[in-house]
């Protein structure tokens, strides 16, 4: 006599069962090794060169889906959309001709080699380009920004930051 419920059904259903773990493994497959610390400076080479050449979807590119800004006492959302309008908006307005590291940066990398922070000291010259008979203007900025490694490609979350004219 057949039991009801679990005999013959679950004999059916395992192979589908094994097709769907080995399916979920194959897809949740572990990001090739790499050198972390070269990847997130890169990243911050490309955010710089963005300044410099006034290129906001380089910027948004480093970001991911939603970063997390803490500044001037307040802590916001913003969206991967919303960060390039920001820039995009802002570039039309500076031209950058230094935005250059004042020390390297310091980059940390969790154990697993997902998450990351990096601390960064910038100083840079800019010209208003909407009113271009100003004089150029300097800045100095540091932060530390939080980095995830989403689809074996690092994107910054989150930034907090502070400028001195």
């Amino acid at each position: 006599m057949q039991r009801a419920g679990w005999g013959a059904p679950a004999r059916k259903e395992r192979p589908i069962l094994a097709i769907a773990i080995a399916a979920s493994l194959a897809a949740s497959s572990t990001c090739p090794a790499t050198d972390a610390k070269a990847e997130l400076l890169s990243l911050h080479e490309i955010t710089r060169q963005g300044h410099l050449r006034g290129d906001a979807a380089a910027i948004a590119a480093t970001i991911g889906d939603r970063l997390l800004l803490a500044e001037n006492g307040v802590i916001r959302f913003q969206s991967n959309a919303e960060v390039a309008q920001f820039f995009a908006a802002y570039l039309k307005r500076v031209r950058y001709r230094v935005w250059r590291d004042v020390s390297p940066p310091t980059v940390v990398i969790s154990p697993d080699g997902q998450m990351a922070w990096m601390a960064v000291a910038v100083e840079a010259h800019y010209s208003r380009a909407d009113k271009p008979a100003e004089a150029e203007k300097s800045f100095k900025s540091s932060w530390i920004a939080t980095y995830h490694r989403d689809q074996c490609a690092w994107r910054m979350t989150g930034i907090a930051s502070d400028v001195a004219d």
